[in-house]
């Protein structure tokens, strides 16, 4: 079944490797992912590993119970997020999302969660952590409500804004990946965002990529899918590019917010109205938390040589905590090694022609 949303159950056997987390990175920095991380401790016993300036991270901790399970490793650093994610990422080796990918590299904690400019985390993962063999992009994948209760999975969601027709086939065997090991779906299927169903739709990317999707996975693939269709769940992935994903999500977000809004304005409205909502708020506030970011936490990055996950930039404690759950989730099911096994399949498989697609971050 799909569990995305990482609230759902206590962890039990957690590896011993901590949760590394960018401590400076996020609009409520370093307070809720130090609280967060606390929480994680507390209710689920994940050890944490907090990166960030050692004298703004001490006295948030205290001596509480959690203090054997969540330490500081000192980062004097920061990259803000007004500033340019490579540049800043190359030239700032002491920068808090650094630290923590080198960690993570040196086998220090079982995966990254970080709610810092994403840009950097994407940059610092590929400058630090390097790519899984075969995927030139990674692609940062965001599950997506629908009507029948279980998940979507959409890839990419902002890692890379302008990819090329492979990169998006690359991702797609990423997602898949991810569906198997995470959400237990054998044999997900696969759709591409475009604005019609016939194959010949689309942009050039689009039109090429169903090609090549075509070809890598069959009947699996489930061709062209149109952007109102996703609530649907007709797929269990969908592939788009990082510009049109991020678009997306954030559309439904503001859908999201603007159905709460009317809905209460509406039942507010007559005494009669206001009686209903008593009675329809359990139910609705059930149904709500299911379109509410907190609720997953973190995504994941993949491609990468190592978990990564990304918290929404306005993640409060419990949006923190829930990412934190979800990386942890991730290693003990052994999301990584998954990947890399099938990447590295899939890249032995690959002909020498794809090589012309290769090409640095800086591209």
């Amino acid at each position: 079944g799909d569990r995305a949303v990482a609230g759902e159950a206590t962890i039990h056997n957690v590896q011993a490797l901590p949760v590394i987390v960018d401590a400076m990175g996020g609009d409520h920095a370093p307070a809720a992912p130090v609280q967060g991380a606390i929480q994680a401790a507390q209710m689920f016993g994940v050890p944490v590993t907090l990166v960030g300036r050692e004298d703004a991270l001490r006295p948030l901790i205290g001596d509480g119970a959690a203090g054997h399970l969540v330490q500081i490793h000192h980062a004097p650093e920061t990259v803000g997020m007004e500033e340019e994610a490579v540049a800043a990422v190359r030239s700032r080796l002491g920068a808090s999302i650094v630290v923590a990918m080198e960690l993570l590299r040196s086998g220090e904690g079982c995966a990254v969660v970080s709610a810092g400019h994403s840009g950097a985390v994407v940059a610092a993962a590929v400058l630090h952590l390097g790519r899984l063999p075969g995927i030139e992009r990674p692609g940062l994948a965001i599950p997506f409500p629908t009507t029948k209760g279980k998940w979507v999975l959409v890839i990419d969601a902002g890692a890379v804004v302008d990819p090329r027709p492979q990169w998006l086939v690359q991702q797609a065997v990423l997602a898949a990946g991810y569906a198997r090991m995470v959400w237990g779906i054998a044999a997900p299927r696969i759709g591409l965002l475009s604005n019609g169903e016939e194959p010949e739709k689309g942009n050039r990317l689009v039109r090429e990529a169903h090609q090549l999707l075509v070809h890598a996975f069959g009947p699996q693939f489930a061709g062209n899918v149109e952007p109102h269709q996703i609530p649907d769940g007709p797929v269990d992935i969908v592939v788009c590019d990082g510009f049109t994903g991020n678009i997306l999500l954030k559309t439904a977000e503001g859908v999201a917010a603007l159905i709460r809004r009317v809905l209460s304005d509406a039942l507010r409205r007559h005494w009669y109205t206001a009686l209903l909502g008593l009675l329809l708020r359990p139910t609705l506030r059930q149904e709500m938390q299911r379109l509410d970011y907190r609720n997953y936490g973190g995504v994941p990055l993949l491609g990468v040589k190592g978990l990564v996950y990304i918290a929404h930039g306005r993640s409060d404690a419990y949006a923190m905590c829930q990412a934190i759950l979800a990386a942890a989730r991730a290693a003990q099911a052994g999301l990584f090694a998954h990947l890399e096994q099938i990447t590295a399949g899939q890249a032995a498989e690959d002909t020498p022609s794809k090589g012309d697609g290769r090409s640095n971050l800086q591209e």
